[in-house]
């Protein structure tokens, strides 16, 4: 999701504007939660990254849409969008209007089962049209648009999964490796990982590749560099040596370089450009 967005999510700040709203019982273990967001109205640009929760994000109307920028292409996206995996250097810019977006942030292992995909799907292509993807799982993103409040829409996406809820296993122990991961900002290595929660290292490797798609390595390194950018942004004095070390990361060039593969820029250049 657009990052500026999610720092909100990272670090609780909600407002009438700007807010989460929990999903109903039994729904609770495939969504993490809705939210609904007032697009900046000075910028229509905006870096996309995922945290390890993949969320779909539906513009205010049917036939709005974004133009996405990755390192290699340019494309369109009508409706709504999904996205997933690990994102890099991946930007948005609204092509309408834009007031607002409303999301749905999903846990890893129940999104993958819900809409029947392998946790490789989005391996190289991680944005793209949820039509893609809703087309073949039986939802309507027509149907989703004829409804026009937030409680409506909260309504039809929570019918539709309790009616698929059958096909879908709750993944505790992935869980609970997940939710301590969150914790500890993902500090550490994946071997203090593994006995720490108390789980066998190919075991850990092995869940997270199959049920997120990503190497245990990988989703650390997701959420070093997602407390980084907190820090980094949430400060008038920018000390990127400070940022680096607090975070988790053994030097400065370690943090450049996370920096430059997520959002195609340098530190400075990307605080000059989009703060």
């Amino acid at each position: 999701m657009p990052i500026n967005y999610l720092k909100h999510i990272q670090l609780g700040r909600f407002n009438e504007t700007d807010y989460r709203i929990n999903p109903a019982n039994g729904v609770d273990t495939v969504i993490e939660g809705y939210y609904v967001f007032s697009k900046d109205p000075d910028n229509d640009t905006h870096l996309i990254f995922n945290d390890g929760f993949p969320v779909i994000v539906f513009l205010p109307n049917e036939d709005d849409s974004i133009t996405v920028t990755t390192e290699n292409d340019r494309f369109e996206i009508k409706s709504a969008w999904v996205s997933a995996g690990a994102i890099k250097n991946v930007y948005v810019k609204y092509n309408n209007n834009t007031s607002q977006v409303f999301i749905i942030r999903f846990f890893p292992a129940a999104f993958y089962q819900l809409f029947g995909l392998e946790s490789q799907y989005f391996r190289n292509r991680p944005i793209l049209s949820f039509q893609e993807i809703a087309g073949n799982n039986n939802f309507s993103i027509k149907t989703f648009f004829t409804y026009h409040t937030i409680g409506q829409k909260i309504e039809y996406v929570e019918t539709y999964i309790q009616n698929s809820l059958a096909k879908i296993e709750a993944a505790e122990t992935l869980n609970k490796t997940l939710n301590y991961i969150h914790k500890t900002k993902g500090l550490g290595t994946v071997r203090k990982l593994s006995n720490d929660v108390g789980v066998n290292y190919k075991w850990l490797e092995r869940s997270f590749v199959k049920n997120i798609g990503l190497l245990p390595k990988e989703y650390l390194q997701l959420q070093r560099f997602m407390h980084a950018y907190l820090g980094l942004t949430g400060n008038q004095e920018v000390n990127l040596m400070d940022t680096a070390l607090s975070n988790g990361y053994y030097d400065y060039n370690h943090f450049l370089k996370d920096f430059k593969a997520y959002t195609g820029k340098t530190p400075l250049a990307y605080l000059k450009l989009y703060l």
